[in-house]
């Protein structure tokens, strides 16, 4: 995405900005630098307006950081949560649900990137609206590893959520090493991960 979304936009003028395009460039700042560093100077340079006027968009920095974070976590849920509703064995839903996650981040780099690592910036009410969104992805694995115990496809484990936890820290974690333009693609590492991360709860 470009350095400016904006640039041409005389500074102090509007009329060209929008909340998304704020939203955009508060991801590529974000991801590059970090919430903390990011002042509402920064977004306002970055998208060509006074610092004031992103008040007209937006209500705080937070909220845009809830906002980028909440939609990050759908962007996977969103897509998900068919397989997941899907008949069949559930340790191939699973695998399915792994390449579907890897395709997602594949498209969605920078804003996963600040959507697994920064959402614990937020506080309070909004600290609490992330945990709830996290916690309906999280739910998906977790259902997903309970009905492949009860199917068979799984091997059993006194420990269903701690392997639920492991398979979302691992696909959480490959926002810092997975490339969209490396010489593997997105299924092709989704399905290495499913290798590794089915080796110890498979039995077949």
């Amino acid at each position: 995405m470009g350095r400016k979304a904006a640039a041409s936009q005389p500074k102090g003028q509007s009329t060209s900005v929008t909340p998304d395009i704020i939203k955009v460039e508060a991801i590529r700042l974000f991801s590059e630098r970090g919430y903390p560093v990011i002042g509402m100077r920064d977004l306002s340079e970055a998208v060509g307006i006074l610092p004031g006027s992103l008040y007209a968009h937006i209500a705080s920095k937070e909220k845009l950081l809830l906002d980028i974070v909440a939609s990050g976590v759908r962007n996977f849920t969103d897509v998900i949560a068919p397989i997941v509703e899907r008949d069949g064995p559930a340790d191939e839903r699973l695998r399915e649900a792994i390449r579907a996650h890897m395709r997602v981040l594949a498209v969605t780099l920078d804003q996963t990137r600040v959507t697994f690592h920064q959402w614990h910036y937020l506080t309070n009410d909004n600290l609490d609206q992330m945990v709830a969104v996290r916690r309906d992805y999280e739910m998906l694995f977790k259902r997903l590893v309970a009905e492949g115990i009860e199917d068979g496809t799984l091997l059993g484990t006194s420990r269903p959520t701690v392997a639920t936890l492991s398979i979302i820290g691992v696909l959480g974690s490959a926002t810092e090493w997975f490339s969209p333009t490396g010489s593997a693609s997105a299924d092709e590492i989704g399905d290495a991960i499913a290798d590794v991360l089915t080796l110890g709860l498979g039995t077949r």
